[in-house]
């Protein structure tokens, strides 16, 4: 079987692997504020409720670009588009921690997630386009891998950046800015990558329109959409506080955070490697239902648990198990949607996540501060938005997997 997914690897385009290569610069860049930015909103007085408002901002950005991200990837080359969203990427992060006031904040988030979700978009339709069905599973679960395997960097670097400069500087909390600053360094990079990608234009009889595919297939749309908003709140509700659950619970600090997240980097990218395998066994849907059950006790763990070791296992296997549905679930919403729909389908994905996200903090923050900080009330309520989750996987997509995907399904050029 590892003999097999080498093989399929070996099969992955020049212009795929260079594609990898600026998403892995992009994982990295994303991986600081997500370690940081918690902790630094919290050190320079802003209340749980509107850390989630900013964290919000950044889902805004991302819900409100999704869909006409969708309809210009439909029918443009995806190159200069991945370039120009990491330059706009790069000016956000720079400006980020520098902002005065909430509002500025939110604005400049709402830049980032903005920037970032066109590259999202991207991702699915380009790599089904540049793959044939062969490598396609492996080429899914290894996007999202390189991605989160560099975000191991972003994190334990921005968190042991943080640490060495607070010791040379003293001022832990201008230290944090700094680091968040200069991550505009990596999608700088990512876009001199992005540039060297040959995507030859596609041919007019290839520009699908999307208008009329939407009309023809909305219910599919929404059957991939119900479950997607779902699991997107549940996310939302917990994800961007626990950088502050571990501060608040058990005392650490930023360069201890680092450390922790680059370690569920590393257990979220071994969970996409492993989701070649969990497809050919398990199938699309029973797959993801599984993986999204499973990581429910983790969750339970850290919501009731005061020792600190069972509270790092569980965190780190949660985000293992979580993350593994992803490519499983892309895959399928890409075998299941017809040309001139995958676009879309991404970006109503995107869409989705974003609004998830929107709705996610801004509860999350209310329920801390409202509950004097008891992450078990709102770890529980996550527990309940993945149970909703699961469940309308396995009754809206079952009947997609069984009439739709067909083992030899031809790739698009």
């Amino acid at each position: 079987m590892f003999r097999r997914y080498v093989e399929d690897l070996r099969l992955i385009r020049p212009e795929t692997r260079a594609y990898l290569i600026g998403s892995a610069l992009m994982g990295a860049a994303y991986a600081v504020p997500w370690t940081l930015l918690g902790l630094y909103l919290d050190r320079v007085g802003l209340s749980k409720t509107e850390i989630g408002s900013v964290h919000s901002a950044e889902s805004w950005g991302r819900a409100l670009v999704a869909i006409p991200a969708a309809f210009v990837l439909a029918t443009r080359r995806t190159t200069p588009i991945l370039v120009g969203m990491s330059l706009v990427a790069a000016v956000a992060y720079a400006a980020l921690p520098w902002m005065r006031g909430v509002g500025l904040f939110v604005a400049v988030n709402l830049v980032r997630g903005f920037a970032d979700q066109v590259h999202h978009v991207a991702i699915a339709p380009f790599l089904f386009r540049n793959t044939s069905i062969r490598e396609r599973a492996a080429a899914f679960g290894l996007a999202e891998a390189v991605h989160t395997l560099m975000a191991v960097f972003g994190s334990f670097g921005c968190g042991q950046a943080v640490a060495r400069l607070t010791d040379f500087f003293g001022d832990e909390t201008r230290c944090m800015g700094a680091v968040l600053s200069a991550t505009a360094l990596l999608p700088l990079l990512g876009a001199v990558v992005f540039a060297r990608i040959r995507e030859a234009p596609r041919p007019p009889q290839k520009r699908h329109p999307v208008l009329p595919a939407l009309r023809e297939h909305k219910g599919l749309v929404l059957r991939f959409a119900m479950p997607q908003l779902v699991i997107a709140i549940g996310a939302g509700l917990v994800i961007p506080f626990l950088n502050l659950y571990f501060q608040d619970r058990f005392g650490f600090k930023a360069d201890g955070v680092g450390t922790l997240f680059a370690c569920g980097q590393i257990l979220m990218t071994t969970g996409f490697l492993l989701s070649p395998v969990i497809l050919r066994r398990m199938g699309f849907v029973k797959g993801i239902v599984l993986v999204e059950v499973l990581s429910i006790p983790f969750f339970l763990t850290m919501a009731f648990s005061f020792h600190l070791p069972l509270a790092i296992g569980a965190f780190l296997l949660r985000g293992a198990l979580m993350n593994t549905a992803h490519p499983i679930f892309k895959n399928l919403m890409m075998q299941a949607s017809p040309a001139g729909l995958r676009e879309l389908q991404n970006g109503v994905l995107g869409l989705l996540w974003g609004v998830g996200w929107v709705i996610g903090p801004l509860v999350g923050g209310w329920i801390l501060d409202h509950t004097g900080n008891d992450y078990a009330v709102l770890m529980c309520a996550t527990v309940v938005m993945y149970l909703a989750a699961s469940t309308t996987t396995f009754f809206l997509l079952g009947p997609v997997e069984r009439s739709a995907v067909r083992p030899d399904a031809s790739v698009e050029a």
